[in-house]
């Protein structure tokens, strides 16, 4: 039984090396799902090729990974994090910096024993703003049974579920990971079914253990299915739904996997079971020019993904069938071209009646954990414009990034008209950074500028915020 630890920092490395990771399967048009949980991207390189090529950042983050068939090791890579401003970050797993300094010492840790895992990632810091504010975080907590081609574990981690580069429409890292018990399968059906091509089902149920003012502790169910016919199309339909928690009756596990009778008209009292809904589609397609067309060429990919805030079944005269209610969409392209990357998305998450994320009769915060949705940074009733581009060598990446998002504050929805704030808020930001590794050392920094007309919905409430991040990591072998 193999058994080797190691710890790898969360910062700045992780998406350095994830997005290095993920370019190399999708330019050599590899038959591997990509955009998943932060270290799947990374394990699709691994499975798919040897564990001494590729880039410097890849070689890394794969490091541990390798370990689990090779000798037994060990790797410490703890991170020291700075942040000066007073911007909050999006899609940091809900930490806020909530003070104008903020500082984070800790380190992501993982052992393995054969296909058993544990990972970690704890982390202490202060928040100094008005006053001194002491935090302590675990990002992650995972154990359980992990073979690449099936796992089934307990604890709380980052999850990607879609397809985009900046935010997904369901579930991502912007807010604090729910708590789940989780199961899962990867690969090829047996026999000449391989031919069918390749399939990925994940499944979770948890908690929201946050505090919140609607329902305490609502159970939280994520299905995740994806199918590639071929390795340049991927397919995925994936759900949420929130349901019960303390002083709500528990919907029957039928209603559960499908929702057909939701309690609207018929239940001013709110006294049956209930649920929150969320689901999507997407559909990615990826053309691996390096494959097909070598060098400079990398790979350029494209993709859509459209979805429902809710759950609703007409009144009709026949079969009841369950169909999805305020529309959601986000559309996104990426250009690979010699060591320049491009991407570019649109976000769209507003409906005249279903609030996306939050609103529901029962489940009023909905799929938000201390304010921040599990989603879309943009969150409820947003429309999103995001860039970003990068150029990369073996050891360093330059990168640039700006978004526009327009919020419209919803004060309420009655009958089939929604009520609107006057005032809509906009904001722009833009910001550049840079990581280099050297000898084992991961240095990374950052400046964002941010530019807000209408804060909070306010008229004449305009500010620039100003953000400025450093991080370090180092390997100790």
């Amino acid at each position: 039984m193999l058994l080797a630890v190691a710890l790898a920092a969360a910062a700045p490395d992780d998406d350095v090396a994830r997005a290095e990771a993920t370019r190399r399967v999708l330019d050599d048009g590899l038959d591997a799902f990509t955009g998943l949980a932060p270290e799947s991207d990374a394990r699709a390189a691994w499975q798919l090729g040897d564990c001494s090529t590729g880039s410097a950042w890849v070689r890394e983050l794969l490091a541990a990974a390798c370990a689990r068939t090779a000798a037994p090791g060990w790797e410490v890579r703890p991170t020291l994090v700075l942040d000066v401003g007073d911007a909050t970050p999006d899609n940091a797993s809900g930490d806020p910096f909530a003070g104008v300094v903020g500082i984070r010492a800790g380190a992501r840790g993982a052992l393995y024993a054969g296909p058993m895992v544990l990972r970690a990632a704890p982390s202490v810091g202060l928040d100094v703003g008005l006053g001194v504010a002491p935090v302590g975080r675990l990002d992650e907590l995972w154990v359980g049974y992990d073979s690449g081609s099936g796992w089934l574990g307990v604890g709380h981690q980052d999850r990607w579920m879609g397809a985009g580069r900046s935010g997904t429409l369901l579930l991502s890292d912007n807010a604090e990971a729910p708590w789940m018990l989780n199961g899962g399968v990867d690969g090829h059906l047996p026999g000449v079914l391989t031919k069918a091509g390749r399939f990925r089902a994940e499944v979770g149920v948890g908690l929201l253990t946050e505090p919140r003012t609607d329902v305490t502790l609502p159970g939280l169910l994520m299905m995740d299915f994806r199918w590639s016919p071929y390795p340049v199309v991927e397919i995925g339909l994936n759900r949420l739904s929130i349901f019960a928690g303390e002083g709500r009756p528990a919907p029957d596990f039928g209603q559960l996997l499908i929702p057909s009778e939701p309690h609207l008209s018929d239940d001013p009292d709110k006294l049956l079971p209930d649920q929150d809904e969320l689901a999507t589609m997407v559909l990615k397609v990826n053309l691996p020019l390096h494959k097909w067309l070598g060098a400079p060429f990398g790979h350029l990919s494209g993709w859509w993904e459209y979805g429902g805030e809710d759950l609703i079944v007409p009144e009709t005269d026949g079969f009841d069938l369950p169909q999805l209610a305020g529309v959601g969409n986000q559309y996104g392209g990426e250009l690979a071209l010699g060591p320049v990357v491009v991407t570019g998305e649109y976000t769209r998450l507003m409906d005249d009646l279903f609030r996306w994320y939050v609103g529901h009769r029962v489940y009023h915060e909905g799929f938000t954990q201390n304010g921040r949705v599990l989603g879309h940074y943009g969150g409820p009733d947003s429309e999103t414009f995001a860039a970003r581009a990068s150029i990369s060598g073996d050891r360093w990446r330059a990168r640039a990034w700006g978004d526009h998002v327009r919020r419209v504050g919803v004060v309420d929805v009655r009958a089939d008209s929604v009520v609107a704030l006057p005032t809509e808020e906009e904001q722009w930001r833009g910001g550049l950074g840079a990581d280099v590794l050297v000898e084992g050392w991961w240095l990374s920094g950052g400046y964002a500028l941010t530019s807000v007309e209408g804060g909070n919905f306010t008229a004449g409430n305009d500010r620039v915020r100003h953000q400025v991040s450093v991080a370090v990591s180092v390997g100790l072998k």
